[in-house]
């Protein structure tokens, strides 16, 4: 596929970032916590430096919101929205499940996205209106209708700890309407694995702009559904999000999160 030169430099980025992370991956890492469970490492960190002045290079005047030290020019038309180490609880415990995840915004709309999962070896892309792709492949959401025959995945967010019965209730719903459910630690490769088809839907709450901007453009390209709770599209900046496969599928699970069925 021929790419613009956005989502050329957000792909040379999150390979950069991604190197960045590989060199810290199961070696000894300088851990500290912005909550009681909630890590950042100096990989986060130094990724997040390498994977800024890529697009900086580049696209001097651009915006950049990220998720490590407070960098947020988010009121600039063109953003990039940066996570440099998305799943850092997998990262911290040796799993693979860890990716960069990178989304432009232009004015208020994503319109270019790239995961890098480095272990894994695969890189999704998305561009408006140029589809989305897995290792120069062209991906689709999967064709399942029946939320029994769907395989869910989710997250929880950093706060359940303090409880959350509204949360819990939507899990035991949800459960019990599907083949199954997942939880893989990384919001980034929870979209993109719906996105090609691996999972019929995703949802979860608490997440920040940087865990689902590249997300959301995968997946719409790739033939998917994207909203908040509420059902609004404009999903991106909203604290609650689902994804899934079709209309159908969308309507059904929202009518359950929303206690309709």
């Amino acid at each position: 596929m021929n790419f613009s030169s956005y989502t050329n430099t957000a792909l040379v980025a999150a390979k950069v970032g991604a190197a960045v992370l590989l060199k810290h991956y199961n070696g000894v890492l300088n851990i500290e916590y912005k909550g009681k469970i909630d890590p950042v490492t100096q990989a986060d960190k130094n990724s997040q430096k390498a994977i800024i002045k890529v697009i900086k290079d580049v696209f001097p005047q651009h915006g950049v919101l990220a998720e490590e030290d407070g960098v947020n020019e988010i009121s600039k038309d063109y953003c990039w929205i940066i996570d440099p180490l998305d799943g850092t609880v997998n990262f911290v415990h040796g799993l693979p499940m860890f990716c960069v995840s990178i989304g432009l915004k232009y004015k208020n709309e994503i319109i270019a996205g790239v995961i890098y999962a480095p272990v894994m070896k695969e890189v999704f892309v998305a561009e408006k209106n140029k589809g989305a792709w897995l290792n120069g492949k062209k991906i689709e959401v999967s064709k399942v209708k029946d939320t029994i025959r769907s395989l869910a995945v989710t997250g929880f967010p950093y706060s359940i700890k303090k409880g959350n019965t509204k949360l819990m209730k939507n899990f035991k719903n949800i459960i019990f309407e599907t083949q199954g459910i997942r939880r893989l630690g990384s919001a980034a490769l929870d979209m993109s694995y719906v996105a090609c088809g691996r999972f019929e839907f995703f949802w979860e709450e608490g997440l920040k702009p940087w865990d689902i901007a590249a997300g959301i453009i995968i997946v719409k390209e790739a033939g998917g559904e994207v909203s908040d709770y509420r059902g609004s599209k404009d999903s991106a900046f909203q604290d609650t999000i689902l994804v899934s496969n079709s209309i159908a599928m969308h309507k059904k699970i929202l009518g359950i999160i929303n206690g309709k069925k």
